[in-house]
């Protein structure tokens, strides 16, 4: 299997939500998280001069969706989510409204369960799921080879919220020892801020 060649960087709306676009060397891309700015997400797909395959999203909180129905009209592509987000990601509007502004997202229709499998394959990507309730239900950090999507599980500054829809500190507290069984040199792509080490984290933020 090919290896992830590059991993592009679209930072998001308001809240700076990172969208990540992941390439391999025969140029298939995964797209991960899309929250807003669909004309730079796909100006940035025409530059890599790749083809998107899939949309994954770590959860459904609605700066993190923003994009995905336009990208899987654009592109014809599955949208992977865990089921336990689903309602949430219906209910994306309604926080929107909330938090930010009026001016509604399309939602789009739940289609791949995230939760169906651990490991899977898409295209040459090998996509290990990790379930990690706690900033919302249906949480899940993705593994590609040694980087980790973490949404927003894992911050530069902490562990993500559970002060929002779908947070639960119990259950935030159980997914993180999950992730310490995790090797120390995982670099993190999380949901916002920039990438850090998973050995980083640990020493900053938890011991």
């Amino acid at each position: 299997m090919s290896c992830p060649a590059k991993v592009i960087t679209v930072v998001n709306g308001i809240w700076k939500q990172n969208c990540y676009l992941v390439t391999n060397m025969n140029n298939q891309l995964l797209i991960i998280d899309p929250g807003s700015n669909v004309e730079e997400i796909i100006d940035q797909i025409i530059k890599l001069d790749s083809k998107p395959i899939a949309v994954l999203n770590t959860h459904a909180h609605y700066d993190h969706i923003g994009a995905v129905s336009a990208l899987l009209e654009n592109y014809n592509i599955p949208f992977f989510l865990h089921k336990d987000d689903e309602k949430l990601m219906k209910q994306a509007n309604l926080y929107k409204i909330l938090f930010e502004t009026k001016r509604a997202v399309r939602i789009p229709s739940f289609d791949k369960d995230l939760a169906q499998n651990s490991e899977f394959l898409i295209g040459e990507f090998v996509v290990d799921v990790i379930h990690t309730p706690g900033h919302t239900r249906g949480s899940v950090c993705l593994l590609i080879e040694k980087k980790l999507f973490g949404g927003d599980t894992l911050m530069s500054n902490g562990p993500g919220r559970t002060d929002l829809p779908g947070g639960n500190k119990v259950q935030l507290e159980a997914s993180l020892n999950k992730l310490r069984q995790l090797p120390s040199d995982y670099i993190v792509y999380p949901g916002h801020g920039q990438p850090f080490a998973l050995k980083t984290f640990w020493s900053s933020n938890i011991e």
